[in-house]
């Protein structure tokens, strides 16, 4: 059906038609999907943000079923649309077509759809224009999706049109098209995600360690070019300690995960709160291991070290380059020594460290990708992630550099950070995929040379001195005293070796 709806799309995305008028149905039931990304790169866990929705919909007494395309059939996700009256989809920029054919399904069936998320929140037209959406609801959603659900379940269209952050058409016109809701200052005021509405054993087989998220924060005040800020804003919201901790305790108990992932942007910017975070984990005697994503200039050595003894194992971290020329392009306020000596401490912590670099940024050259070469062998991170430049709508790089986008060639073919409808001054699309292919093959080549393995060792072995009490752990595991960890086969062994495989 995807597939055949995804046909009838093409070169019609953009055709207006009238919005049925609307119809009154008792008791609306609604449905919040997640659609399915073409390509699953990461490991597969539940996305919070349709968890999110889904609980401030239930406090507010409104019948809802959350649906995860990337663990059903079409069959399934068929079925799930048609037991509901109102339909949600979330998706992101790459799968937006797929969101617009489910759409399509949606409206043959006679539901009310609605699209959210940053892309929606951004670029409205893409989804209005299809004719298969209703609505746009932009903005973050948890207040406004139950108000509008309820808007409809009155009939009144001027309730309707006091949603925030709703946009649609009637008649090819903009019938609404509110400005997005106030961001949510108090985040402690939100629910816990609802994660009893998933099948949480579903994402678990699939993934092996047993991954879980959680949000501490929203928001990032730094300007880099390349990121949507539209959904969460440039400021910095934070949660409580106590709230954080009751959530991590809840996951613990609840559902035994392998590792839980802090999906932050950047979750140490305020090293105190996690200081305290870290207090608390101990405190509580919380058993867990977990990941953070941060920037290299918001870590030093002794939260890294209270970061380890209260779990932490993975650090992913936003380098983007290691020429100092390309991290001013792309406003990344980040030196290379920055770089180096921040991977150098997060080793010294115990932490394995995965980075995520960019190629094929605006006026990017060969020399600027030998200095990113060279930072790496440098700093030495465990796994190295390459994405190719993509300027998305809504961002910096999008308005500054439109005279070299293919602006048809994105609307068609939003797809994977492997390739962009950016034109570069220096190297053509398939130069810059086999630059991102080698740059990850010639890194993991020296990576696992007998040399650098000598130097993580006696790195190991300075650490282990330093903190004996793990150092004893790790001898007694290695002559086989202590069982090795519960999930067998890391997912940092896995990730290596699917790499260098």
């Amino acid at each position: 059906v995807v597939e055949a709806a995804d046909q009838l799309l093409v070169g019609d995305l953009r055709r207006p038609r009238p919005l049925r008028p609307i119809s009154r149905y008792t008791m609306r039931k609604t449905l919040i999907s997640y659609v399915k990304p073409h390509v699953q790169e990461d490991p597969l866990a539940m996305i919070l943000g349709i968890a999110y929705i889904g609980a401030t919909m239930e406090r507010e007494g409104l019948p809802i079923e959350l649906a995860d395309e990337r663990i059903m059939s079409d069959s399934e996700m068929r079925g799930a649309i048609e037991r509901n009256d109102v339909i949600g989809f979330g998706a992101l920029t790459p799968n937006i077509r797929r969101a617009i054919a489910w759409a399509k399904y949606a409206k043959e069936k006679g539901k009310t759809t609605v699209m959210g998320g940053p892309h929606a929140s951004v670029d409205q037209g893409i989804f209005l224009d299809s004719g298969h959406f209703d609505y746009v609801l932009k903005g973050e959603c948890e207040h406004s999706m139950p108000q509008f659900v309820q808007a409809l379940e009155s009939g009144d269209d001027n309730l309707l049109k006091e949603v925030p952050g709703l946009a649609a058409l009637r008649d090819g016109e903009l019938w609404v098209d509110n400005p997005a809701p106030p961001l949510i200052k108090k985040l402690d005021e939100l629910p816990m995600p609802a994660r009893h509405l998933l099948p949480m054993e579903s994402f678990f087989k699939l993934n092996p360690e047993r991954l879980a998220y959680i949000f501490t924060t929203r928001g990032c005040p730094f300007k880099c070019i390349f990121c949507q800020k539209e959904l969460t804003g440039r400021g910095f919201r934070v949660r409580s300690t106590q709230a954080i901790v009751d959530e991590l305790e809840a996951i613990v108990k609840t559902y035994d995960p392998g590792v839980i992932l802090f999906v932050d942007e950047i979750l140490t910017l305020r090293k105190k709160r996690i200081h305290e975070m870290c207090d608390e984990i101990i405190r509580r005697g919380l058993k867990f291991e977990w990941i953070a994503n941060t920037r290299a200039d918001c870590v030093d050595y002794p939260l890294l070290k209270h970061m380890h003894r209260a779990g932490c194992r993975r650090i992913y971290y936003g380098w983007e380059s290691g020429s100092q020329r390309m991290l001013d392009v792309l406003k990344k306020d980040l030196t290379p020594e920055q770089i180096v000596e921040a991977a150098r401490m997060t080793r010294r912590a115990g932490i394995w460290a995965k980075v995520y670099l960019i190629v094929g940024s605006p006026g990017e050259t060969p020399e600027d990708i030998v200095e990113t070469e060279k930072v790496l062998r440098l700093a030495g991170p465990d796994l190295v992630r390459i994405s190719v430049f993509n300027p998305l709508i809504g961002t910096e790089s999008w308005d500054n550099y439109q005279a070299s986008i293919d602006v048809s060639d994105l609307r068609e073919n939003y797809v994977s950070s492997n390739r962009s409808a950016y034109q570069h001054e220096h190297f053509g699309q398939l130069e810059l995929e086999e630059m991102r292919k080698n740059m990850v093959r010639s890194y993991e080549r020296w990576y696992y040379a007998y040399p650098q393995r000598a130097r993580r060792f006696m790195e190991r072995m300075f650490y282990y001195m330093e903190n004996p009490q793990f150092g004893k752990k790790r001898l007694a595991r290695a002559v086989g005293l202590v069982p090795p960890p519960r999930v067998p086969g890391s997912i940092i062994d896995q990730e290596a070796a699917a790499k260098v495989g």
